[in-house]
């Protein structure tokens, strides 16, 4: 893989990065173990299925605005026994079929060891998280996990992160809307990621759009030099 000339010329005594990304759409490809879940789920519930697309669009709601919206589409009216039923399936999908995005692993190697700190901030649990991030081989590269298992938002999780390292530059890496909103609440620098789950203009306020993982690199270059980055 490319890295950047000057990410290559960084030392530990620069200003580093920190980095906060989201999960699923950003660096995981939720589909590719999120629709078989889902598919089991309906079929065992004698639910009719409403499609792959309606199923992805509600990527990155947190899991209790999934819950209300499949209740809405005929499931029983019992949150903890859906819960339990799809953490059932989901977390061996995670295991046999779930996959990161093209040049997810091999671009967080790279900026780690050019010194910038790694963290996450999800609206998924912290045993999804885990589960995916084990199961995709790059738990070691993580500072940081911030998930949402005690109803905080990612504005105050991101808040909890800037605090955590308040000396390093912070970039919000993202496909949705909440993680826009909670990088324009903390005042970081957004990359949107053009390439997961967002709809049509999601994404369009973000600072900085990349249509491939491995574009951040460049863009962490550029936040290092103190440069504008471009969107790609």
């Amino acid at each position: 893989m490319r890295i950047p000339c000057f990410l290559t010329m960084m030392t530990h005594t620069e200003p580093r990065i920190l980095l906060i990304f989201d999960l699923d759409g950003t660096l995981y490809r939720t589909d590719s173990s999120f629709l078989r879940t889902m598919r089991r789920v309906y079929e065992e519930s004698s639910v009719s299925y409403p499609g792959d697309a309606p199923i992805l669009g509600m990527v990155g709601e947190t899991f209790d605005v999934f819950l209300t919206w499949l209740v809405a589409q005929g499931f029983p009216d019992d949150c903890d026994a859906l819960s339990a039923l799809i953490g059932r399936y989901e977390l061996d999908a995670i295991r046999e079929h779930g996959v990161l995005f093209d040049g997810v692993a091999e671009t967080l190697r790279s900026l780690a060891a050019c010194g910038c700190v790694i963290t996450l901030c999800t609206n998924g649990d912290l045993r999804y998280a885990t589960a995916v991030l084990d199961a995709c081989g790059i738990r070691s590269l993580f500072a940081r996990l911030q998930t949402l298992d005690d109803g905080r938002t990612k504005t105050s999780m991101i808040a909890e992160l800037l605090a955590a390292y308040p000396r390093l530059r912070p970039i919000v890496v993202g496909d949705r809307r909440h993680d826009l909103e909670a990088a324009r609440a903390n005042r970081c620098l957004m990359v949107g990621a053009a390439y997961g789950y967002a709809r049509d203009g999601e994404l369009d306020s973000a600072d900085v759009i990349i249509r491939s993982f491995p574009e951040l690199l460049d863009v962490v270059a550029s936040r290092c030099r103190g440069s504008k980055p471009a969107s790609g």
